[in-house]
């Protein structure tokens, strides 16, 4: 009995290193999937160029510094990167909303700026009387 243990012990390790080695490739990972919205393709034809036109409000540039893929972006999605980069409360964040304040035409975006500089400033300033940022910076 005991030298039948060793043999079946040996068998099994051939066996599970043939499926190993012989098993089935992989498939390949599937392909990414953006959901970003696609870039418009330039036309020649002026009756097409109103169809891919951005909307009439959506003239702020500032979005552009974030994404290029921004600049059309309508006032719901400004409104949405202003809460995101109200969230961030970096003193780059802060820089952009403040950029922002001066470019943007939509009253309601400007009212999100102003309230999310507004947030944004007591966090910064407790940090700076902890010595978090150097002169300067904040």
């Amino acid at each position: 009995m005991t030298a039948y243990l060793p043999v079946a012990l040996a068998l099994l390790g051939t066996a599970l290193m043939a499926v190993v080695i012989f098993a089935p490739v992989p498939l390949p990972a599937a392909v990414t999937v953006s959901f970003a919205p696609p870039i418009p393709p330039a036309h020649d034809r002026p009756e097409l160029a109103a169809f891919w036109a951005p909307p009439d409000d959506a003239l702020a540039l500032w979005p552009v510094r974030l994404d290029p893929r921004a600049a059309a972006c309508d006032a719901a999605a400004r409104i949405g990167l202003v809460e995101a980069l109200a969230s961030v409360g970096g003193v780059w964040a802060c820089e952009v909303l403040r950029g922002a304040l001066d470019d943007e035409p939509d009253a309601a975006v400007r009212n999100a700026i102003e309230r999310a500089l507004r947030e944004v400033r007591p966090a910064r300033d407790a940090v700076r009387r902890l010595g978090g940022y150097r002169d300067g910076l904040a």
